[in-house]
């Protein structure tokens, strides 16, 4: 009973509005109570039943109950609604009602932690560490969360400061050697507890669960390190500062794919009607039999700093809010480009490369590099009216400034590793002919000069105002 309990609450108390509390004597759990949850889906409190927004909302509870402790955990409770991952992490992205994103794109879901948009893509995809509620929205939300939010809008709140002296521990072990460590601390700072803290560290590192054969090694290992730091002033019921600072460093691997090949010994048999593959069937795509073996580990090593400022004023009239954010990332891939596969069994060497010599560099395949760049500037002024009889309303304006470099290079693999190319372009004076590493850039505002090429840089300034009725 116990067991099929457990089992049960965790879906239930993740149903929007509904939260289970349970006692810990088997009388008293015989009752239930509901729990007021209140979201802030447009900006500013309510109760979720008096919110006419398709919504869906974690409470603390639910995300201890369930387990919640990265994007993919919650967005696959949540339906018509998935995560896509590739095979580095800065690249995830979500899809909400089929709204996706292309690669190396802006995104279709503002993402917000505690009332600060994200402004870069890259670092959404982390491990979600001291939360206390996530709301996700759907639908268009360009009206009160602007740019970048045609698909919907997911706003992760972080744990308050507290008044007293409070703290909090987890650890745990798993399968794939799995280690994980978390820790959270608040207190107020001055005496008459007008400044208050919190700060929390997360470490996260497994071995990998999936088996390189090639290397005989785990293909995914993932380490994650990341601290946030939040201090919260409130002289006076007037107003108040939030200054947050969150830094996040991983360490995995990247670009190992299973491209799915009819006869593995045949390089060619997969491809369309030839006299390789006279019947011209392609591989079955879902077919993930085949073995990782990739002959290059690849690293992925991302790096996200962000900085915020939030402030609240109260006037008469209402409240004025300004929010002001600096963020950083950066992220490098290395590893085998397609098929895949070790150099003397991939497409690229059979097809274009057996003959070549080892005097000019042989036997070799290709392999790849990116490099992102992007750093962000961005800042909102707001007014948000108190409601008056069944009406009110929000006004206000956003700034963003973007400035991002992106480099992928087209590399050779000659068994050697793989150079990670950052914005220098990689020249190899040993063996020109087989290089190709092509860079070629593009800057300009509001996306007025455009290029084409493997690496590029671009400054973005854009604005936007918004006033919203209710």
């Amino acid at each position: 009973m116990f067991a099929t309990l457990r089992r049960i609450l965790p879906i239930m108390a993740a149903l929007p509005g509904v939260v289970l509390l349970t006692a810990p004597a088997w009388a008293q759990s015989q009752a239930t109570a509901l729990e007021e949850v209140v979201v802030t889906a447009r900006k500013r409190d309510e109760s979720i039943q008096t919110v006419p927004v398709t919504l869906d909302v974690f409470t603390e509870q639910a995300i201890l109950s369930a387990g919640i402790e990265s994007p993919r955990d919650f967005v696959a409770m949540v339906p018509n609604m998935t995560l896509v991952e590739v095979q580095n992490v800065g690249n995830s992205f979500i899809t909400i009602r089929g709204i996706s994103q292309a690669r190396n794109s802006e995104p279709s879901v503002a993402v917000l932690v505690d009332g600060v948009l994200e402004t870069n893509p890259y670092q959404f995809d982390q491990e979600l560490t001291d939360i206390r509620e996530i709301e996700v929205l759907k639908g268009p939300q360009g009206a009160l969360y602007g740019r970048n939010a045609i698909g919907g809008a997911i706003l992760i709140h972080t744990v308050d400061p507290s008044d007293h002296f409070s703290g909090a521990a987890r650890v745990g072990v798993g399968n794939g050697v799995s280690e994980k460590a978390q820790v959270a601390v608040s207190a107020p700072i001055d005496a008459a507890g007008t400044l208050k803290y919190r700060a929390s560290l997360n470490y996260y590192n497994t071995d990998g669960f999936r088996e390189n054969t090639f290397l005989g090694r785990k293909a995914d290992p993932y380490r994650d390190y990341s601290g946030r730091l939040r201090l919260l002033w409130k002289p006076s019921d007037q107003w108040s500062a939030d200054l947050r600072a969150l830094y996040d460093r991983v360490e995995t691997t990247a670009f190992y794919y299973i491209i799915p090949r009819l006869v593995e010994a045949n390089p060619f048999s997969s491809f369309p009607p030839s006299p390789f593959n006279p019947q011209g069937t392609p591989p079955n795509a879902n077919d993930v039999t085949s073995p990782i073996q990739n002959n290059n580990l690849g690293t992925d090593n991302r790096d996200v700093t962000d900085v915020a400022l939030k402030l609240d004023f109260n006037v008469e009239p209402g409240t004025l809010t300004a929010v002001s954010d600096y963020n950083r990332t950066k992220e490098i891939d290395t590893g085998d480009a397609y098929d895949f596969r070790p150099i003397k069994t991939s497409i690229a060497y059979n097809f274009f490369f057996a003959g070549i010599p080892p005097a000019l560099g042989g036997p070799l395949d290709e392999s790849q590099s990116q490099f992102i760049d992007v750093t962000t500037y961005s800042q909102e002024l707001r007014f948000t009216s108190p409601k008056i009889g069944g009406f009110s309303w929000i006004a206000g304006g956003y700034y963003v400034h973007t400035e991002r470099f992106i480099s992928t290079d087209n590399l050779v693999d000659r068994g050697q590793g793989v150079p990670a190319v950052y914005e220098t372009p990689l020249v190899d004076p040993a063996n020109p002919v087989t290089t190709n590493t092509n860079t070629t850039g593009t800057s300009g505002y509001q996306g007025t000069l455009k290029g084409r090429g493997a690496a590029g840089s671009r400054r973005r300034s854009t604005m936007t105002a918004h006033a919203l009725a209710i």
